[in-house]
């Protein structure tokens, strides 16, 4: 860097403390500018930066306020006026960001300059190093094939220096755990889409490699991705309801859908589910329905037939001594005698009417043969083992595992469960989850997974994206089916060698609906997975970006991993002071500039940029399916007959 740096002097250091330095300028003309060699240069814009030489060096500074000093002059007239405002001293309040050594910039100051040091206005050589305009593709080679890698991913320009554009790091941004805050209407989806379409874009060496999955709670992402023309990208979308295709979406003329993007109805096995998971599912008390659950689920599991026969021998013998009514008290140790494997049991003297054998000789001959198969030390409890069940059987193991209990003596365990069980009869009968219940034929794991990566038998890749269309369902599923996919991602990662190599990207939209902070939750511990995965998936190349217009209800675990943020526009004075207490290194002047961002505008900082950075975000196109309404237009309409409004 050549140091000319005495012709671009604009004032010295006469304040200088661990978080904000004062300049004050020499040059006192009104208009703050300076004629360089090669341009005109302002150098007091709010927001801009100026740089000090120190040691071989340079100190970059940003601009946080302007000011003159405090005047007692009365004045006579506008003139002089105009003509002692030219002349008064005026000072620069600065702040350390970083420094320039060589080519290369660094966020971050630890040493500090002296008193009086000389202030520089910044030129465009510094900003291209702060900026890091260069070295954006890199030429590779993949066996014989030579090709570009994109090292740098362009978001958008700056606001101050509308000549840079603001890139993100690739490596670092979706390298690591990210998040994108903002008021609703702010433009966090336009952002998500803006990004990944500039991402995709990218032809010859194209991010084949990429996994992103979309948890897309409002079903916006469809519209953003129906024109990815790359013929080497691919994007599968999953609806719940019914089985779709292109010809139920109707963007308009000017948005027609690609041919790259297939159509698949989601379902999810149920015996997929994890303990914690079917404790979310059914909302099941830690203390008294959560063991009655584990032992149902157990139940429902191959078992040996001693562990078998000694269940059902215990709920025969608690029925019979115990159930006043007689003919339930037959009606089920019969169904009980039928799913065990008991051959030496006869019931034929058994009377319905009055609950006890023809003759005593033929009870205890009955009990003699139940007692036989009470096996207490070679019994083992059967565990659940993801192995497939059907859904509509879980009913009968859930009253398996509550004689069981009753059995040794805990008489009030029916109706601590009577929630469990209301609970399980609704789901079974519900039709938004049928996705869930209705699975009956046996689907392996691991290739569930693989189909929803888009990895083909073969073990190539072929789909980018997927989105799962979660729009209109209650949080309760989003939760389910969020939790349970992730979880079976990071297990699949885990094992996968040599670790590390497969990055998969979970975009969670509106994540404060399930990855809350409310130590109050009913939903167990299943949406733990996500605080696991924050710190603990980086080392096998799961990262989480998470969208929200809360981050006050957003899991302090999941933001305090995030290495970068994209925030928009938040008002809501409890969302900004969290967004200061897990970002402490931001100072408070760039942290005072969240609630007036205009729209399409964004603060930028983080690991996968160089500086915090205020830019307006690049134009999404086609936008996600979210556009404001407009309200004049659909209120201020003629006098109409009501079949106007049938499609409404």
């Amino acid at each position: 860097m050549i140091r000319d740096d005495k012709q671009r002097v604009i004032g010295k250091l006469v304040n200088i403390n661990s978080e904000k330095f004062t300049v004050e300028l020499l040059n006192q003309s009104i208009n703050f500018t300076v004629n360089g060699f090669d341009d005109i240069y302002q150098y007091a814009q709010i927001n801009g930066y100026v740089i000090l030489p120190y040691q071989d060096f340079y100190i970059v500074a940003e601009i946080f306020g302007v000011r003159e000093r405090d005047s007692d002059t009365n004045w006579r007239g506008v003139k002089e006026q105009v003509l002692s405002k030219s002349n008064s001293v005026k000072y620069l309040d600065i702040t350390p960001i970083g420094t320039i050594q060589g080519n290369k910039f660094k966020y971050g100051v630890s040493v500090f300059p002296t008193l009086y040091s000389d202030v520089l206005y910044v030129k465009k050589e510094e900003l291209d190093i702060v900026f890091e305009v260069l070295n954006e593709t890199v030429e590779i080679t993949v066996g014989e094939v030579e090709g570009t890698k994109m090292n740098l991913l362009d978001i958008g320009t700056s606001t101050i220096f509308p000549d840079y554009k603001v890139k993100i790091d690739i490596n670092s941004f979706f390298g690591a755990h990210s998040a994108i805050l903002g008021n609703t209407g702010s433009g966090k989806s336009c952002t998500i889409a803006s990004m990944m379409q500039s991402l995709l874009v990218k032809e010859g060496f194209s991010a084949v490699g990429a996994s992103f999955i979309f948890f897309d709670v409002n079903g916006e992402y469809h519209k953003a991705f129906s024109q990815i023309k790359n013929p080497d990208i691919e994007i599968k979308y999953y609806s719940l309801d019914t089985q779709k295709d292109k010809d139920n979406f109707n963007y308009g003329e000017d948005c027609g859908i690609c041919d790259n993007i297939s159509y698949e109805k989601f379902t999810l096995p149920h015996w997929f589910l994890n303990i914690d998971e079917w404790a979310l599912l059914l909302q099941a008390s830690e203390k008294t329905q959560m063991p009655m659950l584990r032992s149902a689920l157990g139940f429902s599991q191959n078992m040996n037939d001693v562990s078998k026969n000694h269940i059902y021998a215990s709920n025969i013998m608690y029925v019979f001594e115990n159930w006043d009514s007689p003919v339930a008290k037959r009606q089920r140790i019969l169904s009980l005698i039928g799913k065990s494997n008991f051959s030496d049991v006869n019931v034929a003297g058994y009377s319905a009417r009055y609950g006890n054998f023809e003759s005593p000789a033929q009870e205890n001959a009955f009990k003699s043969a139940i007692s036989a198969n009470i096996k207490i030390d070679e019994f083992v409890f059967p565990k659940y083992s993801n192995n497939m069940f059907e859904f509509s059987a879980l009913e009968e193991h859930i009253e398996d595992a509550i004689l069981y209990e009753e059995y040794h003596g805990n008489k009030q365990i029916r109706d601590y469960c009577s929630s469990l069980v209301t609970r399980y009869k609704s789901l079974k009968e519900r039709e938004e989850f049928l996705f869930l219940t209705a699975n009956n034929e046996d689907i392996d794991k691991s290739k569930f997974i693989d189909d929803l990566l888009g990895i083909n038998p073969n073990k190539t890749k072929k789909t980018q994206i997927s989105i799962i269309d979660l729009n209109s369902v209650e949080d309760e599923i989003v939760e389910v089916i969020s939790c349970v996919i992730s979880r079976m991602i990071f297990e699949k990662l885990k094992k996968i060698e040599p670790r590390n190599t497969f990055p998969i990207n979970i975009v969670l939209e509106e994540a404060h609906r399930y990855i809350s902070n409310d130590p109050k939750s009913v939903f167990g511990s299943a949406n733990k997975i996500f605080e696991r995965i924050a710190k603990e998936g980086r080392k096998y190349g799961l990262f989480l970006l998470a969208s929200s217009q809360r981050p006050s209800e957003l899991s302090r675990t999941v933001l305090s991993q995030c290495s970068n943020f994209i925030i928009h526009r938040i008002q809501n004075p409890e969302d900004l002071s969290q967004i200061r207490q897990m970002t402490p290194h931001i100072s408070a002047g760039i942290l005072s500039r969240l609630p007036s961002i205009p729209r399409q505008h964004a603060l930028v900082f983080g690991h996968a940029v160089q500086i915090p950075t205020l830019f307006k975000v690049n134009n999404a196109y086609p936008t996600p399916h979210s556009n404001d309404n407009d309200v004049t237009k659909n209120w201020f309409i003629p006098k109409t007959v009501e079949e106007d409004f049938n499609d409404i």
